[in-house]
């Protein structure tokens, strides 16, 4: 039946309970339920005009106002999706607004478009199932969010320093990384995507506003669990004035240069296990539980290593990252590619303990994502020149005469930057070949990983 005309527009809609209660009454329906007339032409947008116009009645548009002017409340519509292990994770960022790299530099915070228009959200999630047609995808969750004390404060210094990198002429080298929570994510159909800056000639890829992905997972799993995470790392008076990285800094600074003997003990811990200098540093930070496992280090997708520098003032080792698949790597393009997302989107934390003495000294915290040129110049190199190698099927350059096997991937005396070597521990461990290794005809070859160089660890990321 067409209830079209019986259907509140957002005009109509004047209270805050009329929004909830109209939103309400789209939980549990289907896409096509929402909307009569849905079409997908395969634009992320499409879920967001459906909901609009089927289930608020009123169309699709690109203001800078938010879309419930009245009440400043802006709308979205967003997908989770379940993990293999059976929990629940945002499956994308929430893309807020485009940037106008012309006019935001010129704006307080308060006036800037991204709170002009994003205060108050009112957030949709249905549930992407994969091999499901997209029209049947439902509604399950809907929120008005509004940002935490805690949370408003970091995003406002995440927004600064997005701001910070166009003033300085350099909002090509803009990365995810640079910020915590709010991120400043690529917005285009393809890297050719760009727009003028106000302080450089350089052209800048197109970027939007939008709440990192790991910050919207941390929103689904309170609504999936109705439970809120176990430890939070800062209160509002502790962020007052302070960056997230100096807050932990000041958390840290009174144990630099405590011995690990006297951190175990302090801290009543009876271990020799490898993470026992995260269990420390846990501590520190006044935890008892995993750091993983902490509200603000989920949502801001930071990544926490351990680094060991020995009384020489060598690194101990490079630093490795997850393993790929031969199949994938030749079938993705730099900015698709898993190494790349990685570093564009993620800030590590490296708690360095220095050897002096014989006995390690806790020492420093040190807050790094890699540069744009390192990125975008040197690792790509890697990346290159390995797919090259899997797509040649060259992998083996040759055997020596005690069966082990060199190969033609790029080693360490090839890039500053980074390398290629074995993840595996075992030989039998590996993942298909596109392509079978010219050499040794094999179609199967022990998994391989990208690491960091310790020589640049030490250098470019500890300064030493």
């Amino acid at each position: 039946m067409d209830d079209s005309k019986n259907k509140k527009s957002n005009q109509d809609i004047l209270t805050i309970d009329e929004l909830i209660d109209k939103a309400s009454s789209l939980l549990g329906l289907q896409m096509n339920q929402i909307n009569e007339n849905l079409e997908f032409d395969g634009k992320k947008g499409d879920f967001g005009f459906a909901i609009e116009e089927g289930g608020f009645n009123y169309p699709r548009n690109s203001r800078a106002e938010a879309d419930f002017k009245d009440l400043n409340v802006e709308l979205k519509v967003t997908p989770f999706k379940r993990n293999a292990n059976g929990t629940y994770s945002s499956k994308e960022r929430l893309v807020l607004n485009i940037i106008n790299y012309m006019e935001e530099y010129k704006k307080s915070f308060e006036d800037s478009s991204l709170w002009t228009k994003n205060q108050t959200l009112l957030i949709l999630f249905y549930e992407y199932i994969e091999n499901v047609s997209k029209s049947d995808f439902m509604i399950k969750y809907g929120i008005l969010h509004q940002f935490s004390e805690q949370d408003l404060i970091i995003i406002k210094n995440d927004w600064q320093i997005i701001i910070d990198k166009i003033k300085a002429g350099k909002a090509h080298e803009i990365s995810e990384a640079d910020t915590y929570y709010l991120g400043a994510c690529t917005k285009g159909k393809n890297s050719s995507s760009t727009r003028q800056q106000p302080f450089s000639n350089i052209p800048a890829k197109q970027r939007a506003f939008s709440l990192k992905t790991t910050y919207m997972t941390q929103i689904v799993r309170e609504l999936t669990s109705n439970t809120r995470s176990e430890d939070s790392l800062f209160n509002y008076v502790e962020l007052v004035g302070d960056s997230f990285e100096e807050s932990i800094i000041k958390k840290v600074a009174p144990y630099i240069g405590m011995t690990e003997s006297q951190l175990l003990g302090l801290f009543e811990l009876d271990t020799v296990a490898k993470s026992r200098f995260e269990m420390i540093f846990t501590r520190m930070l006044g935890l008892k539980g995993k750091l993983s496992k902490v509200s603000e280090f989920i949502k801001a997708n930071i990544q926490v290593k351990t680094i060991r520098v020995e009384e020489t003032g060598k690194v101990k080792e490079s630093m490795s990252f997850p393993a790929f698949k031969f199949t994938d790597i030749v079938n993705q393009e730099w900015e698709d590619s898993d190494i790349y997302k990685l570093f564009e989107t993620k800030k590590f934390m490296f708690v360095v303990f220095k050897k002096v003495n014989g006995e390690y000294i806790f020492d420093n915290v040190v807050f790094w994502n890699m540069p744009h040129d390192d990125l975008n110049k040197q690792l790509k190199k890697v990346w290159t020149k390995t797919k090259e190698v899997v797509l040649s099927g060259h992998i083996v350059s040759h055997i020596h005469k005690n069966g082990r096997r060199f190969t033609n991937f790029p080693g360490q005396s090839l890039n500053p930057v980074g390398h290629v070597r074995p993840h595996a521990t075992l030989i039998s461990d590996t993942y298909p070949l596109p392509v079978k290794d010219c050499l040794t005809g094999l179609e199967t070859y022990m998994k391989q990983c990208f690491w960091l160089n310790s020589k640049y660890v030490k250098e470019s990321i500890l300064g030493i």
